[in-house]
């Protein structure tokens, strides 16, 4: 009984996330920007709630958030792609597009319109001008998300991105680097086999996930000799 009481509750968050994602769409038509991507903001929160998510966060947390530099984080749950949304509300490269553009009207436009690029990750010259996309949103806006690892497939500790230093040092940005984890009873229920409805369908039955904020630390490149010595210990970071 309580699962079934759960899964209406999460049946109407998830409802309403999407009527949330439908105003965006009508504001981006209407060529009102900013308005769109606070729907949008708040449409991937809603989602995520329906999905069984809780938010630990304290104001120590929402300050960094705001710092301008190049945020990173560890990329390892399929939650990642709504959470990352609400949390950071910034500029990032993804191919987040392949998994939900059937499920999603105009999905690349509001990826574009909110000031994402989306990519082939296997496609030398999509990944070239994503490192340019990168380049210049690091020139103007001071602010953006990457991950490392660049997917929930390849844990961050087997492949960590050396554009993260070069961009810092090019753009004298700090490096916020971020380490988020999920406090969830079993694994099996937030597995991911590329099938976005089987997963939001098992996510509405399944208990709740928390989002936290292990650890944040800001790295400066004026601190390091080489760029190198700074990719290196950047990614040190993620390896403690």
């Amino acid at each position: 009984m309580k699962k079934i009481i759960i899964f209406f509750i999460r049946l109407n968050l998830f409802i309403f996330s999407y009527f949330l994602y439908l105003i965006n769409l009508l504001f981006i038509c209407l060529n009102c920007r900013e308005k769109s991507k606070f729907f949008l903001i708040y449409a991937a929160y809603y989602c995520s709630k329906s999905l069984g998510v809780t938010y630990k966060l304290n104001k120590e947390i929402e300050l960094k958030l705001i710092e301008k530099g190049i945020h990173i984080a560890n990329h390892d749950n399929p939650l990642d792609i709504f959470v990352a949304q609400y949390i950071f509300r910034m500029p990032t490269i993804t191919t987040v597009d392949k998994h939900l553009k059937k499920f999603l009207p105009y999905f690349d436009i509001s990826l574009r319109n909110f000031g994402h690029f989306k990519f082939n990750h296997l496609n030398q010259r999509d990944r070239k001008s994503a490192y340019l996309f990168l380049k210049n949103i690091c020139n103007k806006e001071n602010r953006v998300l990457i991950y490392p690892s660049g997917s929930i497939y390849t844990p961050i500790d087997k492949r960590f991105s050396k554009s993260i230093a070069k961009l810092s040092i090019a753009n004298n940005l700090n490096v916020i680097a971020w380490k988020l984890y999920y406090v969830e009873v079993s694994k099996k229920e937030n597995s991911y086999e590329r099938d976005v409805t089987k997963f939001i369908i098992k996510r509405f039955f399944s208990e709740k996930i928390e989002f936290n904020v292990k650890e944040v630390k800001v790295f400066s490149p004026d601190e390091f000799l080489t760029e190198q010595k700074y990719h290196d210990k950047i990614k040190s970071f993620y390896m403690n």
